[in-house]
């Protein structure tokens, strides 16, 4: 019998790839890419190596849904952040303090985004594709939350789209250094420093 449209063999689907992607980021964050298999990811999902391959033909395939499904629950988060924020300042703090707080609960997904992922992008030009309409998603999302900004004075009239991607690698920048140098900081406290910055060099 079909649930809200879904049958059981859907639902059985979704679950089986759920477990099969939260056992990959497992054992590519503390093994890293080169050196994990999928045999251990079989074992660490309790799955047959030969099931693995049923949903994914390769380890590379793998690696990229596991960081595509961290990559979309993180963009996710930030769009329900922003959408309960009520002034464009506020909206900004929640699109840096939704990537901290993400990146702090899920350790696992900091380490293979932030290091495994740029090698990867460097043996593969497969890559950067699967991952681009995610960047420009939350580009455009950005440049919204910049424009209303400017049209309501709060911002100064500058290039939303330039404005957009600097913000955006400053806040990839600062979840590395709170995951990296300062792991005992909460991450309230790392965006308060990091709205702060961007705030004083864009805000009337």
């Amino acid at each position: 019998m079909a649930l809200l449209g879904r049958t059981k063999k859907d639902i059985l689907l979704e679950f089986r790839t759920g477990e099969i992607l939260h056992a990959a980021r497992t054992v590519f964050a503390s093994h890293g890419y080169a050196k994990a298999t999928v045999d251990e990811i079989a074992d660490v999902a309790g799955l047959a190596k030969g099931t693995i391959y049923l949903y994914f033909p390769s380890k590379q395939d793998l690696f990229l849904a596991a960081l595509r499904e961290g990559v979309e629950q993180l963009h996710g988060q930030a769009r329900e952040h922003i959408a309960r924020a009520t002034s464009v300042e506020e909206k900004i703090r929640a699109f840096v303090n939704a990537r901290l707080e993400y990146c702090d609960r899920n350790r696992d997904f900091f380490r293979i985004y932030y290091t495994e992922f740029a090698s990867l992008q460097v043996r593969s030009s497969r890559a950067q594709p699967e991952f681009q309409d995610l960047y420009e998603q939350q580009l455009r999302l950005l440049e919204s939350v910049i424009a209303e900004g400017i049209a309501g004075g709060q911002i100064r009239p500058l290039d939303t789209a330039k404005v957009a991607r600097l913000i955006y690698e400053a806040t990839r920048s600062a979840v590395a250094q709170h995951m990296l140098a300062w792991p005992d900081q909460r991450p309230e406290e790392t965006t308060n420093l990091v709205t702060d910055l961007i705030w004083r060099g864009i805000g009337c």
